[in-house]
Parts: structure tokens; C-alpha cells; sequence
């Protein structure tokens, strides 16, 4: 029934705040609560929309426009759906001229203009939401949200760029004091520090999300694989089994969670093995195994992380392998040049085959000017003591044992 709440007051449609209020009174002491419980609660519903000017306002609209409103709202959040954003901003503005005081198409709306990084029109959005919402935590962390991601965009020197963390830091904490049992608010304050490389606040944040709804199980995943990712970022990519082990004693046996769980480590060891291919860090190829090996455990059925987990891991042993062998007083020079020459040859990091050629026969001719006995004990040595770098070219090394046994 249309402007059903009129005549639940009995009021025409453009009553005025007054004549609302006056039969609200008349009304209930017609209808007390002993007398028609039923009747009086109908009466209090009523009257506590159509006394609120913004819930009367939205109540009018849905009334008139209320099937128009609800299929543009569905038609935006089909685009959203599929990450076309630009193409939502229009039909929610179109729901804004109908009823502009309905919060739900206001938070689409900011939600669009973060994605389409329009800071400045989300953070006005969502200043207004938390100001005429001011207990609702998900706009809290939404304005939060667009203030962290703008001071994403700028470079660590820009003065703005604290400033806009700070604010971000405050919305978060308002929705952290709105709802203390919601680990996301404290992950979101964790980001932010992360961002700045302030490693200690950031893993301070994140073990109070793992507290935050006073239990440890597997909705703590992400708090601690966060953990996981601070400890790479401040170069410390050895404790990350440590939180690997303690991910895997909250995981339950449910496959489809441990399959979650092993494909974000998993994806985040191959992004960063990427990352070390093109690069001579060897500390990330650490890092990219440590991520590697978590995914492998939690789900060691999954044969393709297995197969990946295995190279990396034999790269590893060859870089840790070869760190030794530069500093192996018993391996000449030339060998040690050759190890290395190895990892990079490995890694492609030669930028021309000639490049590549001048180096492999200076480092051979280097080799074979020395002594005949200890070009083999060298070969020796590191076939016996350094197998993953022998393995990163065998052919190579044996042919230079064989070019050596020439008189």
C-alpha cells in the first residue's frame, strides 16, 4: 500500500512535522501499548520514520519512485560486479536525483569514484555519509580507505602524502572503535604503516587483528599472512615459516580453504621469483622460495606449486652454494668467476651474446692457464661440495675437464 505510514498516522501525505507529531500523541493514548501492542507498535514505526526529515525524505521517494530506484540500483551493482565502475556512476547518479538522501546509492557511488580514483569526490561522499552516519563502520573505513589509496598514488617525498595517512589512520580507528571484533579496520591501519615501511607499527596492528574477535582460527589467515609480507618487505623472508606453520595449525581440514590459503602464497613466491629473475637479489629468490614452500605444505597435493617449489628451491641451494664457493680458498679464481658467470648465464642477465661470449672466454682462458692439478681438484671440489652450482651447467664444466686432460 502506497504511503502506507500516512495513514498509519492518519495524516495526509504533506503533513507537516507538527501535525505528524500531534497525532502521533493523539494515536497513542487512543491506542496505548496495553490496550493494542500491535496497533501502537505500527503507530512508533510511523512516526519515527516520517519525525526524521532524511528517513521521511527516503521513505517519499521509495514510495514514488521505489521500483525505478530498486532496478537502477540493481543495473549499477551489475556493472560493479564486473569492474565497470565508470559505467555505474551515472545510473547511481540517476538514482540521486530520484531520492538523494539514500545512503545505499551514496556508498556506491563513493565506492565507484575509488575505483576510478576520483579521491577528492569519494572522500566528499563518504565525509558525508560518516557525518549524517556517524556509527556506521563500514563508511568509517571506506573514507579511510580513499584517503589511504590517494597517498598511495604519491612519491614518498610529497608532504601530502603523510598527511593523507594520518587521515586515513583516524577513519580506520573510528571503525575499529565501532566494531573492536572486526579484524579488517586494524588490517587496514596495518596497510598504512606498511606503506610508510614503519614495519614495527604495521606488525603491531596486525597481531591485534588476529585478537580482535578474542579467538585464534583460520579467519585469522590474513592478519597473518600479512605478517608474511611484512616480514619480506623488511628483509626478514626467513620467519616467514615460522607464520607459515602457524597458518597451518589454525587451517581445518576443509579443502577448498587450505586450496585458498596455498594459492595466495603460491601466487605471491611466483610474483616474487618473477621479481628476482629480472634482478641480481638474490634475497628475493630466498623470499620467493619461503612463500613457495608455505603453499607446498599447506596443500601438497596441488603438483603444479610442487613443480615450481622444486626449481626455486634448487636455485636457492645454487645461490647459497655459490656464496660459499666465492670464499673456498681451495677453488681458484677462475672457477669462482665461472660460478658466477653460471648463476648469471641461469638468470639470463647478459644483455648481448657477445656480452656473453667475451665474459665465458676470459673466464676460460683464465682457467686454463692454471696448473693441470688444480683445475681438476677445483672441478673436484665443486662437483663434490658445490652440486647445485655444478648443476647449473654440466655440460660446461665437463667440457672444460675434458679440454684439461689435453697434453
Amino acid at each position: 500500500m502506497a504511503y502506507e505510514l500516512y495513514q498509519v498516522l492518519e495524516v495526509p501525505f504533506q503533513a507537516s512535522t507538527d501535525e505528524i507529531k500531534q497525532a502521533y500523541f493523539r494515536l497513542v493514548r487512543k491506542f496505548s501499548p496495553e490496550k493494542d501492542p500491535e496497533r501502537f507498535q505500527q503507530i512508533r514505526v510511523a512516526y519515527n520514520t516520517l519525525s526524521d526529515l532524511k528517513a521521511r525524505e527516503n521513505y517519499d521517494a521509495m514510495q514514488k519512485y521505489g521500483d525505478q530506484i530498486k532496478d537502477l540500483i540493481e543495473q549499477a551493482e551489475k556493472k560493479m560486479q564486473v569492474e565497470e565502475w565508470s559505467s555505474a556512476i551515472p545510473i547511481l547518479k540517476q538514482v540521486l536525483i530520484l531520492a538523494p538522501k539514500i545512503d545505499v546509492a551514496r556508498n556506491l557511488l563513493g565506492l565507484c569514484y575509488i575505483h576510478t580514483e576520483n579521491w577528492d569526490f569519494a572522500v566528499k561522499i563518504y565525509i558525508a555519509l560518516t557525518k549524517t552516519n556517524p556509527d556506521v563502520a563500514v563508511y568509517w573505513s571506506h573514507l579511510g580507505c580513499a584517503y589511504k589509496l590517494q597517498a598511495e598514488c604519491l612519491n614518498d617525498g610529497n608532504f601530502r602524502r603523510v598527511e593523507l595517512y594520518d587521515n586515513a589512520r583516524e577513519c580506520f580507528q573510528q571503525a575499529v572503535e565501532l566494531e573492536s571484533f572486526n579484524s579488517a579496520p586494524y588490517l587496514d591501519i596495518a596497510e598504512t604503516y606498511l606503506d610508510e615501511r614503519n614495519y614495527s607499527e604495521a606488525m603491531a596492528w596486525a597481531e591485534r587483528a588476529i585478537g580482535a574477535d578474542g579467538k585464534a582460527d583460520y579467519n585469522d589467515f590474513e592478519a597473518l599472512f600479512f605478517i608474511c609480507r611484512v616480514h619480506f618487505c623488511s628483509g626478514e623472508s626467513q620467519k616467514i615459516e615460522v607464520i607459515a606453520k602457524r597458518i597451518i595449525s589454525l587451517l581445518p581440514e576443509n579443502t577448498e580453504i587450505r586450496q585458498y590459503a596455498a594459492s595466495r602464497f603460491g601466487n605471491i613466491g611466483i610474483e616474487v621469483a618473477k621479481i628476482a629473475a629480472k634482478s641480481a637479489n638474490f634475497d628475493m629468490w630466498r623470499a620467493a622460495f619461503q612463500f613457495l614452500k608455505a603453499a607446498k605444505n599447506i596443500n601438497p597435493h596441488n603438483s603444479g606449486i610442487k613443480e615450481i617449489c622444486a626449481k626455486v628451491e634448487q636455485i636457492v641451494a645454487a645461490i647459497d652454494q655459490y656464496e660459499s664457493l666465492s670464499q673456498d680458498y681451495v677453488i681458484i679464481q677462475g672457477f669462482q668467476r665461472l660460478a658466477a658467470f653460471c648463476l648469471a648465464d641461469y638468470f639470463d642477465f647478459y644483455d648481448t651474446p657477445q656480452e656473453r661470449k667475451s665474459f665465458l672466454n676470459d673466464i676460460l682462458t683464465e682457467i686454463l692457464a692454471s696448473p693441470t692439478c688444480t683445475i681438476f681438484s677445483s672441478l673436484k671440489r665443486i662437483k663434490c661440495y658445490y652440486p647445485a652450482v655444478y648443476g647449473l651447467n654440466i655440460e660446461l664444466f665437463h667440457r672444460i675437464e675434458q679440454v684439461a686432460c689435453v697434453p
